[in-house]
């Protein structure tokens, strides 16, 4: 059985692929010397906001994030990598949540921020969840989770904010269709 009309085309499916792996790819080059948690929400979330922002449709994020955290968990770069599936698959879950909420205007600045932030927030929920499911005393999470949800969501929604003006940039200049499918 073939299917006649697929949900992504090969298009979108090519497009949030390269999104995927660019958040692999940026988590693991670029290393910003910041010694706080949730740092590398600033450029892990641009690559989720623009993949959902380019294809316009519910899934885009999710799919981003399974192509990411199967990176990640193949490659093992964290000590607990077999999990990271379910942290930029929570991600993108809440990435399309806040899309559709916003009807996909994703090119919106505030948008990309709540965006951004609400994924980021959601990364570190999953992250915190893995470590007490494993048998991480729930004090020394509950200790510190409250700097690192304030962080998590600042530069998560930096990212986001910064992955909606290069939406509105690429619209602006005509490069991506505006409306269109």
């Amino acid at each position: 059985m073939t299917l006649k009309n697929p949900y992504f085309s090969l298009y979108e499916t090519a497009l949030l692929s390269l999104c995927g792996a660019f958040v692999f790819v940026a988590k693991t080059i670029i290393k910003i010397p910041l010694h706080f948690p949730g740092h590398s929400g600033i450029f892990i979330a641009i690559p989720f906001i623009i993949g959902a922002g380019l294809v316009k449709k519910p899934g885009a994020a999710t799919y981003i994030g399974l192509i990411a955290g199967l990176l990640f968990s193949f490659f093992g770069l964290e000590p607990l990598h077999l999990f990271d599936v379910f942290k930029y698959v929570a991600m993108g879950l809440v990435v399309d949540a806040v899309s559709v909420l916003f009807a996909f205007r994703m090119e919106n600045p505030a948008v990309g921020f709540i965006a951004g932030a609400a994924g980021n927030i959601a990364k570190m929920a999953v992250n915190y969840s893995v470590h007490i499911l494993l048998g991480v005393p729930a004090t020394f999470i509950i200790l510190g989770i409250g700097i690192s949800s304030v962080t998590f969501l600042v530069c998560g929604g930096i990212g986001g904010a910064i992955g909606a003006l290069v939406i509105g940039r690429l619209l602006r200049a005509g490069v991506i269709g505006g409306h269109g499918p």
